[in-house]
């Protein structure tokens, strides 16, 4: 019996698969980054379907979104279909979506010349339309709806796979997840995710092994309804690319920045994950997919772009930058133009770009403020670098490093006009003979001055640079630093305290830290308490071979009670509120704008909104408390909110993403407490709501009991 259990065990072991990642998202997120990506940070989006043939959406929208803004009311997409299609449903734009002047070789071939390392296609967006041959598209839309028997009458997809892969470049794809007006999934979603999404996911991995797999459309149902944790399980151990496939957080409501192999910002340059692989994507104006209402000054120009990839690299991120060809298949020439542009750029700097890593610095910064947030129809990447407003400071370099042959490389927005450039703070200990200007490879002349390095560079010759948007000064045989540890916090229920672990970023590295309350350095030997508001700052002990890391901060917060407020007199229920609305949406239009409405709302909601989408909200008045105690605070929106409580922010939800829940948490005295909620809705979905959960009581949504305003401010 033993030998038979034996020979049983051997055959198990020998012959039988191993399942290295389980279906949960504690295996899942074990799994790395393949390298290939980490080293590539350069890819190219296209977003390329039927929504090519209108073009069209009003200036600061997606055109990609144009049939959901014709399904849900959109007056001014309503008004330009019946001019330009008259009667023709969406769906017979397919016939109008012809890819005659489509050539994939030459689309490979600028990718190449782009110096993209990757490319990310969309098999299919929101609408549901395949860009290759799925049966399952036309089975449950009960027509054509796909490439190979509507419109161009080819395989689009696979036909950009084989020419790309004939060139150094990567292929990937995009796949929507959900379809908004599919009849199975308006029906039936379970049915939908197994008979329709499932099958073509497989299908698209298994036919086209792509490099990369990009999804989204997941808000609009929970992780559990896709099956993701499944589906990537068989991903990772037994797809024909489970070694090599990059995937993102796209897989339900509430997972974006929480699980996932790389993070995914979308038009956030403000955005930074530095202990995760992350990866931001934008396109050259603001929109995805083509859109005939833009002009050239809506673009993006070569430098800033060049300046955004610059950036995000720095910070340990890739950039994914989006092209919209139309529906001839052409590849608008503004679009050519910058790809090329930066492919120029890298062709002498890409040395400082791929295959770098984020340093102990990402950047320095000039004196000034450095809080900017730009305004409509600005250039943040401009205002950051080269033409700030006065009293804000620029990022006068960005930082690179190479790893493997100890190389840091400093970028200069701005070629210095008296040829003097000073890098700050970079020690006693830089080879100040080994520093040249990459571009030309002509050795700089230096000089240390305490810990700064002072660097003298030839006058400017524009015959010896290919392009005046970035220069690269290079540093041989520096930079080596010790990581950064993380610091884990962990609030006691109650809010009487948090506890407090620091963790190394590799075994054998002696940790140090400093409290506010208790500047005096201290050595890292276990988890620690602390009891109030406090900000803690760790770091690895420096070691003689490499410079000290940065200092990780983290801060506990809403330990300190927050005393309740003298109520008016003149106090009844509701909110005050105020509606606002853009075509570009985001937090700074709810204070740079005047309200388009005013008026009283029992609880905080999206009902008063005058459109479906592109709108804000701010809900401000009073909130009574019935107890002194801890309470955590939770705002679910789509997208951007925060909420403030006696003028502290306790949730901080902004950004623009699908509906995501955060939490925030207060110590809250008896009595009445000022209440602030901001919110906007940038296009799409759009949800809010605000919960609370006292101390030892269950979550529970808060109600129009709480809720009170003044009726005498203005």
């Amino acid at each position: 019996m033993k030998y038979c259990l034996l020979l049983l065990a051997l055959f198990v072991t020998r012959f039988l698969p191993a399942q290295p990642y389980l279906p949960n998202w504690e295996s899942l997120d074990t799994r790395p980054v393949p390298n290939w990506f980490s080293d590539a940070k350069f890819g190219i989006f296209i977003h390329w379907g039927v929504y090519a043939v209108p073009g069209y959406t009003t200036k600061g929208g997606y055109a990609e979104w144009y049939q959901q803004g014709l399904e849900t009311g959109d007056s001014a997409k309503k008004e330009y279909h019946r001019k330009k299609f008259g009667n023709l449903t969406y769906y017979q734009l397919a016939d109008q979506f012809k890819a005659e002047l489509y050539q994939p070789e030459e689309w490979a071939k600028l990718f190449e010349q782009s110096g993209a390392k990757y490319i990310v296609l969309t098999s299919k967006h929101h609408d549901g339309y395949a860009l290759w041959p799925s049966n399952e598209a036309s089975r449950t839309w009960g027509f054509g709806w796909n490439s190979l028997v509507t419109g161009p009458r080819r395989d689009l997809l696979g036909e950009l796979f084989r020419a790309v892969r004939k060139t150094s470049v990567r292929a990937g794809m995009y796949y929507s997840l959900y379809e908004w007006f599919n009849p199975l999934w308006k029906s039936d979603r379970n049915k939908y995710v197994s008979e329709h999404m499932w099958p073509q996911m497989k299908e698209l991995i298994n036919n086209y092994q792509p490099d990369v797999f990009w999804t989204d459309g997941d808000w609009d149902a929970n992780e559990e309804t896709w099956k993701s944790k499944e589906f990537l399980s068989w991903l990772y151990n037994e797809s024909p690319v489970k070694d090599k496939v990059v995937t993102y957080d796209r897989w339900g409501s509430g997972i974006r920045f929480k699980h996932g192999s790389v993070f995914t910002p979308e038009y956030q340059p403000d955005l930074d994950f530095e202990q995760h692989a992350w990866e931001e994507s934008r396109g050259m104006g603001y929109s995805y997919g083509y859109k005939r209402e833009e002009d050239a000054w809506h673009y993006n120009s070569s430098q800033s772009l060049i300046y955004h990839l610059i950036d995000k690299v720095s910070r340990g991120g890739n950039f994914l930058l989006d092209i919209g060809p139309d529906e001839h298949g052409k590849i608008p020439p503004i679009m050519q133009e910058r790809l090329l542009d930066i492919g120029q750029w890298l062709a002498k700097n890409g040395e400082a770009i791929y295959g770098t890593s984020r340093w102990k610095y990402t950047s320095q910064w000039s004196e000034g403020k450095r809080d900017y947030k730009a305004k409509k129809g600005e250039d943040i990447m401009i205002k950051l670098t080269v033409n700030p407003n006065p009293g804000y400071a620029v990022k006068e370099v960005f930082y690179t490093y190479r790893a493997a042959s100890n190389q840091l490389y400093a970028i200069l927005p701005r070629y210095p006009s008296n040829g003097q450039v000073v890098l700050k703070n970079l020690g006693i200990n830089v080879p100040i003979n080994k520093i040249t200007l990459l571009a030309t490879g002509a050795s700089l002349s230096a000089e240390l001055r305490g810990n700064d390095v002072v660097l003298h560079l030839p006058p400017f010759d524009p015959a010896r640079f290919n392009t005046s948007s970035a220069y690269v000064i290079k540093i041989d045989g520096f930079g080596a630093f010790q990581p950064k540890p993380t610091i884990d916090i962990q609030y006691q229920s109650d809010l009487s305290g948090a506890l407090v672990t620091l963790r190394s970023p590799k075994p054998g590295l002696t940790l140090g830290y400093m409290l506010n309350n208790n500047p005096q350095p201290m050595v890292y030997d276990r988890p620690f308490t602390v009891k109030g508001d406090e900000t803690i700052k760790a770091y690895v002990v420096a070691s003689s071979d490499k410079l000290p890391g940065d200092t990780a901060v983290a801060s506990v917060s809403g330990l300190t009670k927050l005393k309740a407020v003298k109520a008016p007199a003149t106090l009844k229920p509701g909110l005050a509120y105020q509606y606002f609305e853009a075509d570009a949406m985001d937090m700074n239009v709810l204070t740079t704008s005047s309200p388009k409405q005013k008026g009283i709302a029992a609880v905080p909601n999206i009902s008063v909104k005058l459109r479906k989408e592109k709108y804000g909200l701010t809900f401000e008045g009073y909130i009574q408390v019935e107890k002194t105690g801890g309470y955590q605070f939770f705002t679910k929106s789509d997208d951007g909110s925060i909420l403030l409580i006696d003028d502290q922010e306790i949730v901080n939800n902004d950004g623009n993403h699908g509906s995501e829940e955060k939490v925030g948490r207060c110590i809250l005295e008896k009595g009445y407490h000022r209440f602030k909620l901001l919110y906007f809705d940038s296009g799409g979905g759009n949800d809010l709501s605000v919960s609370y959960q006292p101390f030892g009581i269950t979550k529970t949504v808060m109600d129009a009991a709480l809720f009170f305003h003044n009726t005498l401010k203005p």
